[in-house]
């Protein structure tokens, strides 16, 4: 397992798993006791559908483990129906992407430091995480083929040696394996020239030669620098409301989807588990679909006019 799934999950049971079970035994913990845990984490902690389902798949699975050790008979969440189907909790992970034009876009951009502007690029341009950006290194970067190798990210989930993860580390990229496959991602000619200015300019850092270091070229860039000191005062600077980062890659996935690029192509390169995943996604992201739905229909069966003169047309 990951040592960012560790944290992730020592920090769900530390904020919403201990603090309501505290005391209990795991094999007396009933169906009605995970029941009343689901509306606490509801009307108590205020989670959203896709958070409550999240954690409650992962008390799920640990008593699956616990069947398993033998440490408990039967699994209580088994029987236990959640209040928000899965539907829903789809349609509210949509309702949270957050697209901004590319009016936008491009402001942030310009108003980037000029150091880090190659990183607001890439994940404007070429849809990368955060994380990835931070992790882009010259020998990753084919200007000839135009592409890009996008197999290392910047964790902040090194072991620290006190049973904690939160040191700084260069890994393999989310959902990956050390040593598998990464995955190529086109490298649009904008995005290539903002990077060769970069380079011309800044250089690389150190073995790895990452074209994002820390401020003083002496470390791995911390996200937490990154929020406080180059994005916040960027979008101020710009004059723009807040937004996430991670906003950047759903304006790359949008403007692809836009163009007609099959979801299949743009799943590849915005490095998603599964197609049907990018699909439940950003299905609501495009709104000049139902136009095209009825333009391809009319072509294939005739138009409108034609269906009335024949006398076919209904209500």
């Amino acid at each position: 397992m990951e040592n960012s799934s560790v944290k992730q999950y020592r920090s769900i049971s530390a904020r919403a798993v201990q603090p309501f079970f505290e005391g209990d035994a795991v094999r007396d913990i009933t169906a009605r006791r995970i029941e009343r845990w689901v509306e606490w984490m509801i009307e108590v902690r205020g989670y959203k559908p896709s958070t409550v389902r999240f954690r409650f798949n992962v008390l799920v699975a640990v008593f699956d483990w616990a069947v398993g050790q033998e440490l408990a008979a039967t699994n209580p969440c088994r029987s236990v129906a959640l209040p928000v189907s899965r539907a829903r909790t789809h349609r509210d992970q949509r309702a949270d992407v957050h697209i901004p034009p590319t009016e936008t876009v491009l402001a942030a951009i310009t108003a980037a430091p000029d150091r880090y502007r190659g990183m607001f690029w890439l994940m404007a341009g070429c849809g990368l995480r955060l994380g990835e950006a931070m992790g882009v290194a010259r020998d990753r970067i084919s200007f000839t083929q135009g592409l890009l190798m996008v197999d290392r990210q910047v964790a902040c989930d090194r072991d620290t040696g006190s049973g904690r993860f939160g040191s700084m580390r260069l890994r393999h990229v989310k959902w990956r394996e050390d040593g598998e496959k990464g995955r190529h991602v086109p490298l649009p000619g904008v995005v290539a020239l903002a990077l060769r200015r970069h380079l011309r300019d800044y250089g690389t850092w150190g073995d790895e030669e990452l074209l994002f270091p820390n401020v003083t070229a002496t470390g791995l860039l911390y996200p937490y620098y990154w929020y406080r000191r180059i994005w916040r005062p960027t979008l101020a600077s710009a004059g723009l409301d807040y937004f996430k980062p991670h906003s950047l890659r759903h304006f790359y996935a949008a403007s692809l989807l836009g163009q007609g690029v099959p979801v299949s192509e743009l799943s590849a390169w915005l490095g998603h588990t599964s197609v049907a995943f990018t699909e439940r996604y950003y299905a609501d992201v495009l709104p000049d679909a139902p136009d095209r739905a009825r333009l391809v229909i009319d072509g294939a069966l005739g138009s409108p006019r034609g269906v009335v003169e024949r006398g076919s047309a209904v209500a």
